[in-house]
């Protein structure tokens, strides 16, 4: 097997376990905010930095998807 056939299977299957990751982030997420609505002298700070973590994956996820696409002009 090539070396880069290897990367891209590490690619791909970085890629799925990302999104499942994101996945499994998203629903934490809502359970969170289902807290954070009833209970408002909680501190929900928390919960924006799961937003934020979320957005940085998310940007993670999209540069790895196209990893081998070509440049656009």
């Amino acid at each position: 097997m090539s070396k880069e056939k290897d990367y891209r299977e590490n690619i791909d299957r970085s890629v799925k376990r990302l999104a499942k990751a994101l996945n499994i982030i998203e629903a934490l997420h809502q359970d969170l905010e289902f807290v954070f609505e009833r209970r408002t002298d909680w501190n929900s700070e928390v919960n924006w930095q799961i937003e934020e973590a979320a957005s940085k994956l998310g940007f993670a996820l999209a540069t790895l998807s196209t990893w081998y696409d070509d440049p656009e002009e």
